[in-house]
């Protein structure tokens, strides 16, 4: 088996941490981790004792201790405090858990300043440093944090742009909690958001775009959970986050490593936003009477209700430029093929079955592209891609907490480069106009080391991102109304360019 090629994952600010915490917990029950960091080898199947391919995001010390490549980081002790109080406490190294006795209010440039007269960013990356020497051959970095927060969005752009000046040949993944339609954590959350768009922009390699409200929906709808919270919203979130990594945790019959997702999902470096879709996501009783074929969940991925952030109603009106689909799970093995056959395809998880197979994989995807023979809408992707997509296969069943999710033999992960992702950023940026027109709150950035020229340029920075999105859907409108001989296509809700 080859060595496994490591990740290093970085949780910044509250949101960071309480996903990460429910993100660690799922990866050791999958790896038969135990909360003190222990592998009791004895009471575990031949495959999963055999099975080292943890070390891709576990490092293993003298003592037997498998210990995470992470370090979680909040100005606010609360979240160190939860971590160690928490089953899993005693998994993390406690040097790679940092905790101070500062308050950010809610303020981007109060958490860059906190970050850097506070000795925050040096700790975290000593901390990554340490982390990156035990490491063989690191991929990269994943790098969570949300853009509403002030620790989220101060401290972590000063954390990236440290990781990217210091690591640039690495791999920087940043999964991120934006901001919602209707839910927010505080009155200026909008000019979080676009400073931390816009001070990011060019140090990442990819960001998936999720928001807590579409994990909300989400809850209520596919779980049928009446009163969805934080904790259910962190689980469907860490689900996503397993699924997305499996390529990189076990050995896999068609491999999607971080190098090989850039490369397929991102074509410049202005779009570099995907979308994140999750499926099956059903509650257990209601998931008795679906199958969950591989043909179904490739289906499910491209569904609006499956997708973590709040743009899926315009993907109809939008196009996508590429799609990574990250699949783990075994077919049910035909039955002429006999316990013989079965028994050869067992996995760690104690399941049995047959891999699933690339060719279907495929012949799925193309049946989404060209539905002759279907009532679907076909997928529609940018007229000079002639095949967007990349596909990561794994044979190994995923973990649904008991009672959380209905239990499946396979699942499915979606990164889709898509238009419709520029609605998130035209919703900030439209509540952040409106603030910033009668110029609110802006005197509590200022006195937090800001300058109202930062207003001006971050603003105007993010509208470029937007104005991207559109003068290539406009590309693609162009080039698909010339093909049909009518203007059949238009580029619909165009951003006002007056400020």
């Amino acid at each position: 088996m080859a060595k496994s090629a490591e990740c290093i994952t970085i949780h910044i600010g509250q949101a960071g941490c309480q996903v990460g915490q429910d993100m660690w917990e799922l990866f050791c029950e999958e790896h038969k981790i135990e909360p003190d960091g222990t592998r009791d080898v004895e009471k575990m199947t031949e495959e999963a004792a055999e099975d080292h391919t943890y070390a891709s995001f576990f490092s293993e010390t003298s003592a037997g201790q498998h210990v995470p490549r992470s370090i979680f980081v909040d100005t606010d002790p609360s979240s160190r405090n939860e971590i160690f109080a928490s089953d899993y406490g005693k998994l993390f190294h406690p040097e790679s858990v940092l905790g101070y006795n500062q308050d950010c209010k809610s303020n981007f440039f109060e958490g860059r300043h906190m970050a850097n007269n506070f000795k925050i960013k040096d700790d975290v990356l000593d901390r990554v440093r340490l982390a990156v020497d035990l490491c063989t051959n690191l991929q990269g970095f994943f790098v969570f944090h949300s853009f509403g927060g002030g620790t989220g969005s101060g401290v972590g752009a000063e954390v990236l742009h440290e990781l990217h000046e210091q690591f640039d040949k690495k791999v920087i993944f940043q999964p991120v909690i934006y901001p919602s339609a209707q839910f927010s954590s505080s009155i200026v959350e909008p000019y979080n958001c676009i400073f931390s768009t816009f001070y990011m922009r060019d140090v990442v390699d990819v960001t998936m775009m999720m928001d807590n409200e579409a994990a909300y929906r989400m809850c209520e709808k596919n779980l049928a959970l009446q009163n969805p919270d934080f904790q259910h919203v962190n689980r469907i979130i860490a689900q996503c986050i397993s699924a997305a990594t499996t390529s990189l945790r076990y050995e896999a019959q068609l491999n999607a490593t971080l190098s090989e997702i850039v490369t397929n999902l991102v074509p410049t470096k202005h779009f570099r936003y995907p979308i994140v879709s999750l499926s099956p996501v059903r509650h257990p009783e209601k998931g008795k009477h679906e199958h969950f074929s591989t043909s179904e969940i490739i289906t499910d991925l491209f569904e609006p209700r499956n997708i973590l952030c709040g743009c899926g109603e315009h993907l109809k009106q939008n196009r996508y430029l590429s799609a990574v689909l990250l699949l783990r799970g075994l077919e049910d093995a035909p039955r002429d093929e006999g316990k013989e056959a079965m028994s050869k395809t067992k996995t760690i998880n104690d399941m049995v079955g047959v891999p699933i197979e690339a060719n279907q994989v495929i012949a799925s995807l193309q049946k989404l592209l060209n539905p002759a023979s279907t009532h679907r809408t076909s997928l529609r992707f940018a007229p000079w891609i002639s095949s967007g997509f990349k596909v990561g296969l794994v044979s190994v069943p995923p973990l649904a907490p008991k009672g959380f999710m209905a239990k499946a033999k396979r699942q499915g992960a979606m990164l889709g480069n898509s238009t419709a992702v520029r609605q998130l950023f035209v919703r900030q940026y439209t509540k952040y106009l409106k603030l910033f027109y009668h110029k609110a709150y802006v005197w509590q950035f200022i006195e937090a080391n800001g300058e109202e020229d930062l207003f001006y340029e971050a603003r105007d920075g993010v509208r470029e991102i937007i104005g991207h999105y559109e003068e290539l859907l406009k590309q693609c409108c162009q080039e698909e109304n010339a093909a049909h001989g009518e203007n059949i296509f238009k580029v619909e809700g165009q951003t006002d360019t007056n400020h």
